[in-house]
């Protein structure tokens, strides 16, 4: 269960600290918003790996290997997400945010299982 804790834990930094470089990027450099977005994810993934790596599920698995992993894990997690939302709101004719809600339970779930045991499974 810590360990689950530990993984909201830096969730919770990691979309704070990406969302503080999305606008810095936007209102202090004047960048457009698909560039920021860009920025930010990329600093996001950064932090995320990093910390999940040390903090969270505590590795010392080969790092390549290791990122590899959690990059397509991000990938198939997001698309995931991305499915149920779309399923939720013009099949089921869930309210949007109500779907963007279960749809981010989904992601949560299915990355933190497949960090656990495929991207830090030698951990």
């Amino acid at each position: 269960m810590r360990q689950l804790l530990r993984y909201g834990a830096v969730g919770v930094i990691n979309t704070g600290l990406g969302y503080a470089v999305i606008f810095a990027c936007m209102y202090l450099l004047g960048l457009g918003a698909v560039a920021s977005n860009v920025a930010g994810y990329a600093v996001g993934l950064i932090v995320s790996y990093s910390l999940n790596r040390t903090f969270t599920f505590r590795s010392t698995g080969a790092r390549r290997a290791e990122m590899v992993r959690f990059l397509v894990i991000f990938l198939l997690a997001y698309l995931a997400n991305l499915g149920v939302l779309v399923a939720l709101v013009h099949t089921f004719k869930l309210h949007e945010g109500l779907a963007q809600v279960v749809s981010g339970v989904v992601y949560f779930g299915l990355s933190y299982l497949l960090n656990k045991y495929y991207v830090f499974r030698t951990s």
